[in-house]
């Protein structure tokens, strides 16, 4: 499933004409082989809207995207806007790694946009592929079960956007609230199965 959220162009009150010029900058900087630059910055920082709009834009935009996501898109807006504050924007460039096997990182990632690859290394050095994730599947959730450690590595695909939080703050809604529970650990059984099958098939 891949399910796009909302540009945070569309959480802004600026005209189209200012839009559309920010993202031709973002373009040109990817193009010339530059950092990914985000649109709301490009906009904060030519005087377009003020630091305060964006942070509420972000705000609403990281509600919405986790109102998409199958673990927490039974939760009511207060919910939704309560447990918003305990993630935060991360960005990571094509092809970079960003989780390593077998390492402690305590920390679910919801992908936003973007596609990532999630693999194992053999112990022959092997490259094993496990799966690709997008939009709006969660990422890392099974090391809550594991201390921390991940079984698997993932790395970008693309240039993805997710939001990120520690797996002790959300420890609550996990533990607590039945519906956030259930589907967590139904995506957590599927992934378990799913993995086992093909480290069996390569076995």
């Amino acid at each position: 499933m891949n399910v796009k959220s909302k540009n945070i162009g569309e959480y802004l009150v600026c005209s189209q004409a200012v839009i559309q010029n920010a993202v031709k900058q973002q373009e040109q900087s990817i193009k010339a082989g530059n950092k990914p630059r985000k649109l709301g910055e490009i906009l904060l920082e030519a005087g377009n809207i003020s630091r305060d709009e964006l942070d509420v834009a972000v705000r609403k935009q990281r509600v919405d995207r986790l109102r998409l996501s199958p673990v927490f898109g039974t939760l009511s807006n207060a919910e939704l806007a309560a447990i918003s504050n305990r993630f935060k924007e991360v960005s990571v460039e094509h092809g970079k790694q960003f989780i390593f096997q077998d390492e402690p990182d305590p920390t679910l990632y919801i992908l936003a946009s973007g596609k990532v690859e999630v693999y194992r290394t053999t112990l022959d050095g092997q490259h094993l592929h496990i799966a690709f994730v997008e939009p709006p599947e969660p990422i890392g959730e099974m090391g809550y079960f594991q201390g921390g450690i991940r079984n698997a590595s993932v790395k970008a695909v693309d240039n993805v956007e997710l939001l990120q939080a520690n797996y002790s703050d959300l420890t609550h809604y996990f533990e607590y609230v039945p519906r956030v529970a259930h589907e967590f650990m139904k995506i957590v059984e599927h992934r378990r199965y799913e993995t086992e099958q093909i480290v069996q098939a390569n076995a």
